[in-house]
């Protein structure tokens, strides 16, 4: 004689509470008040690969980084999701950005110290 190794308990589904859709009146009755339509999530812009870059800065530039970004996260009183949270290479980021909207003639531009001219730092 083979036993079952649940005995006389049933199914495990039995005990998760979920239960199935014919099995559910609920579940049944609404299906056939209402049609039956997918919700589309908003289609968002895609976003850009990241690529790693290898830089040099000095140790007081480095710092300003880290306590400018913590500042910002700290600005919010409600949690930020991860995705939206302020490091250092975001301040880079937009950096990099503030530098390409600079009005600055790069073709003039031979080093640094020309460049900090041209932008009045």
């Amino acid at each position: 004689m083979t036993k079952k190794k649940m005995g006389s308990l049933g199914r495990l589904s039995q005990f998760s509470g979920i239960k199935r859709q014919e099995e559910d009146p609920a579940v049944l009755q609404s299906a056939a008040v209402e049609p039956n339509v997918e919700e589309v999530p908003p289609v968002s812009p895609p976003k850009e690969k990241l690529a790693t870059i290898n830089t040099k800065i000095t140790r007081a530039q480095q710092q300003w980084l880290t306590d400018t970004a913590r500042t910002v996260r700290e600005n919010n009183s409600d949690p930020v999701p991860p995705s939206e949270r302020v490091f250092p290479q975001h301040l880079i980021g937009v950096a990099v950005e503030l530098l390409q909207k600079a009005e600055v003639d790069w073709s003039q531009v031979r080093n640094v110290e020309e460049l900090r001219n041209q932008l009045n730092l």
